[in-house]
């Protein structure tokens, strides 16, 4: 392996970490709701959830929208950063949803100036920005290929759910390491499937997760922000 390439894979390693201080770890984007209700009872039922909220929700929005991103910041093509990011923040159903994709897109901005000052002039093209839209600059700066980089965002999105899960249920590591193995070939058909979908094929209609992630703002007891 070439300096380069290392260099690279430990950029992706870093912006991938659950250990990133952007704040994902405290969401779960409905999933909480769903395990309070017994909507998910065991390791099936999440992975499952997982599953279709992968397919269905981040393979026809999230990541047909990064791969959109991460080639407007390579571009430098700032209207259609801020145009693809203000189209992200449109489909947030729920308040929840609206407010974590603000507040870890904030938070990675400014984690963004902790790395270098000079990506302020990056930032200033982008006032309110959302996870994906930071997640694909870190990517561009740190010479992570596209592919590459759409990988190891959908990773880290499955692994914090498995988090969720993990903490909020009585689900050990090992079935959560279970999930992760086997949701490796639908992650890598969904990150391919993602460059085809045409601009206006983009777009999610998941009720259940739209309803969760609703009644989960009024939820008695929880864990997680949303």
């Amino acid at each position: 392996m070439t300096t380069q390439n290392a260099a690279s894979l430990l950029a992706l390693l870093h912006i991938s970490s659950p250990a990133l201080p952007v704040g994902a770890f405290a969401y779960s984007q409905g999933l909480e709701y769903a395990l309070d209700k017994g909507w998910c009872k065991n390791r099936d039922d999440v992975q499952q959830w997982i599953d279709h909220s992968f397919e269905f929700g981040l393979g026809q929005l999230d990541l047909p929208l990064y791969l959109r991103l991460y080639r407007a910041w390579k571009n430098s093509d700032f209207e259609a950063v801020n145009y693809w990011n203000e189209t992200l923040i449109s489909f947030r159903e729920t308040k929840e949803l609206y407010l974590e994709d603000i507040q870890v897109g904030g938070a990675f901005a400014q984690w963004h100036l902790g790395q270098d000052a000079e990506r302020q002039r990056y930032l200033d093209q982008c006032p309110q920005p959302t996870v994906v839209a930071m997640n694909a600059l870190a990517a561009v700066l740190s010479d992570i290929d596209e592919p590459t980089a759409l990988l190891g965002f959908a990773w880290s999105w499955v692994e914090n759910q498995i988090a969720c899960a993990s903490k909020a249920m009585p689900m050990g590591q090992t079935d959560g390491q279970k999930i992760l193995q086997q949701i490796i070939p639908l992650l890598t058909r969904v990150c391919d499937a993602a460059q085809n979908i045409e601009d206006e094929q983009i777009g999610t209609g998941l009720m259940g997760l739209a309803i969760a992630s609703s009644l989960h703002e009024q939820q008695y007891s929880r864990l997680f922000r949303s």
